[in-house]
């Protein structure tokens, strides 16, 4: 791999991953947009002759922005197309690994210019110093406070917070019960933000795969999901894939889809075989899927392999199982015959592809829109034909919401906060039957004692109230618990259904 550079600043959050949904190909034709429209010219025009106020160039170039992004959402507002917008992609910033990451390690929403953290990344520079609900509302450069709100725009924000790997950046942030920012030194660093990996479940017999992005092979960058799944499977076919009876649990939840590329390369010279083509038999006569864009033309996609792989394959999704992740799942269960467990699939029947719009101030703007509906099993589609999954109900720490602090909470309060806190607190004090909490948000006595319970382990000083620091340390051990497979219900219920098959 290449050496790291400037890192990206940090991952999009899961929201705007759903919408990313997957593209047809990774190569964007480019159609520069010129200075505007005729339209947009004529107003501007109008404003710098007739306006009482001056009308300087970044005032203009915010307000082409604005109307770039008003005309894509007026048009996929009338056709309900949730999944066409305006992208905005930093140009001075190198692209990484798509497995590392460079950078602070955050989710987020915008705010106005401020930054609200939606999740903080396991291992990443944010892991215990940042947490979910914090707003970042300013930077300290060279001794002197810059306040978000102060800035013109997202893109000035994002300016000041580009970092190379090892640089520390003194943050201003205002948790939700402070009146003031404190500050926070981060240092960026590179951690694991893996698309596909392995992890070892303690079964001679059952191997795992768990790919959470299909990402793109991107030439001395990245690898490419395809081809890390290519040696994660090979490996695991040397060692525990290698005899009579064994099973490869492929997990896809949460999965929101990504590059098509990475699915199938669509018998592209020198490109990287991709995961369809890796796991399915090559059948003229039965596509794995099928992709129509809007004139009519069909793209068939079948598997590669001259034989089925020797072993079985079991897949696992979910309700966040998305797009290229409902092909894959598609192409396995109809033309390979694996079957699907855990829940029904988010149902989206569509693909994406991407055009370059134009470059601003060190910001390439490009239009991500609908493209075409894709077809599995002989003309069938998510959105109206979903895919056969055998229900396994999810429980423990997989099923709690991500814990967000929003205020203190004590006796007889009434908080839709809190009902995530009940929930945890089921979970991690083993709570059962007429032990359970109540979890509509209510904070009655029985919620009461558990919070004592709690605090009093962890030797906090404030006992009877869920407070910013007992909220830190509920997410700490919810980002903890999240990574053990063992506390994964519906993983190791499917494990048992193939030990007992």
């Amino acid at each position: 791999m290449v050496e790291k550079k400037l890192g990206i600043l940090f991952l999009v959050s899961v929201v705007l991953a759903f919408l990313a949904g997957f593209f047809s190909s990774r190569i964007l034709p480019e159609v520069p947009v010129g200075s505007g429209d005729d339209m947009f010219n004529l107003i501007t025009e109008s404003f710098e002759r007739y306006y009482y106020y001056d009308i300087d160039e970044k005032e203009e170039l915010d307000a082409f922005i604005e109307s770039m992004r008003a005309t894509i959402s007026s048009y996929a507002k009338s056709n309900n197309d949730p999944y066409t917008r305006l992208v905005s992609t930093p140009l001075n910033t190198t692209p990484s690994d798509n497995e590392t990451f460079v950078g602070i390690g955050i989710n987020l929403v915008f705010e106005g210019n401020n930054i609200r953290i939606t999740n903080v990344i396991y291992g990443s520079a944010a892991h215990q110093v940042l947490y979910p609900n914090d707003l970042i509302v300013g930077i300290v450069v060279d001794g002197t406070e810059i306040l978000f709100e102060d800035l013109v725009g997202e893109t000035e924000v994002l300016s000041y917070l580009q970092g190379e790997l090892g640089d520390t950046k003194r943050l201003m942030v205002l948790s939700p019960e402070s009146i003031s920012a404190v500050y926070k030194d981060i240092t960026y660093s590179e951690f694991a933000t893996p698309s596909v990996y392995t992890r070892d479940l303690g079964e001679s017999d059952i191997a795992y795969i768990k790919i959470t992005q299909f990402a793109a092979e991107i030439e001395g960058v990245s690898l490419g999901t395809a081809r890390v799944f290519s040696e994660i499977l090979k490996t695991l076919e040397q060692t525990t894939l290698s005899g009579q009876n064994k099973t490869l649990i492929l997990d896809l939840r949460d999965n929101p889809g990504g590059s098509l590329s990475a699915l199938h390369n669509q018998g592209i010279s020198g490109a990287f075989p991709g995961i369809v083509q890796q796991l399915l038999v090559r059948d003229l006569d039965n596509p794995a899927f099928t992709m129509v864009p809007k004139s009519g033309k069909v793209q068939t996609f079948i598997g590669g392999l001259s034989a089925p792989k020797p072993y079985d394959i079991k897949i696992l999704v979910n309700e966040n199982s998305a797009s290229a992740a409902e092909v894959l799942a598609a192409a396995l269960n109809t033309r390979g015959g694996y079957e699907l467990f855990g829940e029904e699939t988010y149902g989206k029947g569509v693909y994406q592809n991407q055009v370059r719009l134009k470059d601003i101030q060190g910001v390439r703007y490009s239009l991500a829109y609908t493209e075409g509906e894709w077809f599995y099993d002989g003309g069938k589609n998510v959105s109206n034909d979903p895919l056969v999954v055998t229900y396994i109900a999810q429980s423990g720490v997989k099923a709690i919401d991500i814990p967000l602090f929003v205020e203190t909470l004590s006796l007889d309060m009434v908080s839709y906060s809190l009902t995530t806190y009940q929930d945890f607190l089921n979970y991690r004090l083993g709570l059962t039957g007429i032990d359970m909490l109540r979890t509509d948000g209510y904070f009655d006595q029985k919620t009461l004692d558990a919070v004592i319970a709690y605090n009093t382990i962890h030797a906090l000083s404030v006992t009877n109230q869920i407070t910013y620091e007992t909220s830190k340390i509920i997410f700490d051990e919810y980002l903890e618990d999240m990574r053990d497979v063992s506390l994964d219900i519906q993983l190791q219920e499917l494990i048992s259904i193939i030990k007992n098959s």
